[in-house]
């Protein structure tokens, strides 16, 4: 029997064409040129999307950007990934006629990578006399005087009613939520813009609204911060007493006419809403990536700034780009 073997075996390989490459014929021995998977790094990241503009005339504060900070355990050598960073609402012109002055939603941030696209999404925009804040990562306020404007709904993804946190569109269901909603309306008190750290507060007969919180980091060494705040909204009565307070120090506030307190500063946080006729909305700010890895990382950035301390290195965004490890 052992001829029958051996002539079996050698028809076999000649038909597989396998009787020359002893790693692969069927008398099953390792190959032993096979490339091992590449490594797995744990990483973590944090990222928000751009700020809503806060409205014009009798306008509501512009939502903050959403916000997701995620810990992951497969980022891997040898692959690019893709940071888009969003931008912020644009600011409103003035009015009349009021859609002139509605605030306008902040764009969204994404990061690309092999097992999906992750997005946090921009936040609404205030909204403009009689016209609702726009839903996002954090809503827009509210603007005033009647009607049935309501406040724009967070955690959505910008623009829709859709769940900003739901697998799909993200690659897995996130562990935070993107943002809260504005605020309400009262006469001519309008609605704050909520933050990714919590709802904008509702216009009432002592004021407007105030901005909703942003999110204060801490795991990403020298650019930790706040951000994702909401815009404050605006009041016929006396600057600034009267008038919403951002939801951080960089948010917008509310103001009568073209106080530069409208305007928002730092990173993904909504601009502020304004009261008076002929004035713009008050400006938002864009979007930003943050990401912390071993130290023995060797990260390879297109744009941004890295550092590195306490055994980990530290990664900023703020413009688009593509990162590799090694």
């Amino acid at each position: 029997m052992s001829p029958l073997k051996t002539s079996l075996s050698r028809s076999v390989g000649k038909l597989l064409g396998v009787q020359q490459d002893t790693d692969l014929s069927l008398r099953g021995a390792t190959q032993s040129t096979r490339v091992p998977p590449p490594a797995a790094i744990p990483f973590k990241f944090a990222m928000f999307g751009g700020g809503g503009s806060g409205a014009g005339w009798v306008g509501g504060g512009g939502g903050g950007g959403g916000y997701i900070e995620e810990e992951i355990t497969n980022l891997v050598t040898g692959v690019t990934y893709t940071v888009n960073i969003g931008a912020a609402g644009a600011t409103p012109g003035p009015a009349p006629p009021g859609p002139n002055a509605d605030g306008n939603d902040g764009g969204n941030t994404t990061f690309v990578t092999p097992g999906g696209t992750f997005t946090a999404y921009g936040g609404g925009g205030g909204g403009g006399n009689n016209l609702a804040g726009g839903p996002g990562g954090a809503g827009g306020g509210s603007g005033g005087t009647g009607g049935s404007a309501a406040p724009g709904a967070g955690n959505k993804v910008t623009g829709t009613s859709n769940p900003a946190q739901a697998s799909p569109p993200q690659p897995q269901t996130l562990s935070q939520v993107q943002g809260y909603a504005g605020g309400g309306y009262s006469t001519e008190s309008t609605g704050g813009g909520g933050g990714a750290g919590g709802a904008g507060t509702d216009g009432s007969g002592s004021g407007a609204g105030n901005g909703g919180a942003g999110i204060t980091v801490g795991d990403y060494g020298p650019y930790n911060g706040t951000f994702g705040a909401g815009g404050g909204g605006s009041q016929t009565g006396s600057f600034p007493s009267d008038h919403g307070n951002g939801g951080s120090p960089f948010a917008g506030h509310g103001t009568n006419s073209s106080n530069s307190e409208k305007n928002a500063t730092g990173y993904a946080n909504g601009g502020g809403g304004v009261r008076e006729a002929g004035h713009a909305g008050g400006s938002a700010t864009a979007g930003i990536f943050l990401m912390r890895t071993p130290d023995a990382v060797t990260i390879t950035l297109s744009s941004g700034n890295q550092t590195s301390g306490g055994g980990y290195k530290y990664v900023q965004m703020t413009g688009n780009g593509t990162i590799s490890f090694s």
